[in-house]
């Protein structure tokens, strides 16, 4: 079978091979044994495409951003809904505390030093700033042990 093939395929070759055809620049893009002459339906127009009644009339942009809004299923919201529902009731009421759980119960100032003198830096300097009370931030730092005067003399400085 494939000798039958092969040898068909030779013979056209060498049929084609026998027909003259002009030289031409689109000569190497035609099938060969093919007239020079197009049909109508294939030769090129210089009319203008029309719009209306085309496809690309109907086409929507909202089509193009989301790829069409008709892929999901009517029950998909319902879905979605329950499974964060129980996620939440699992991981809010059902679950049992671990020792990460009791740690985060605990204040961040215990846990990072330093961490609180420097927020009530930050949140004295921008009251006095701007002429807020800083009654509250002087209270706690002087209870943390900052000297005030080599506070405010720092503040200054900058």
């Amino acid at each position: 079978m494939l000798r039958l093939l092969t040898k068909t395929r030779l013979v056209k070759q060498l049929a084609s091979a026998t027909v003259v055809v002009p030289p031409s620049p689109r000569y190497y893009a035609q099938k060969p044994g093919t007239s020079s002459q197009k049909p109508e339906e294939e030769m090129i127009s210089n009319e203008p495409i029309k719009f209306f009644g085309s496809q690309a009339a109907t086409w929507r942009a909202k089509d193009t951003r989301s790829g069409g809004g008709d892929e999901s299923l009517w029950y998909q919201p319902y879905v979605i809904s329950v499974s964060l529902a129980v996620f939440l009731l699992y991981f809010c009421c059902l679950r049992e505390e671990s020792d990460i759980d009791q740690r985060l119960e605990g204040n961040l100032y215990d846990h990072v030093s330093g961490l609180e003198e420097v927020q009530l830096t930050v949140n004295y300097k921008y009251n006095k700033e701007h002429g807020l009370d800083t009654k509250e931030q002087v209270k706690r730092l002087t209870e943390l042990g900052v000297d005030m005067g080599q506070l405010d003399a720092k503040l200054a400085a900058q």
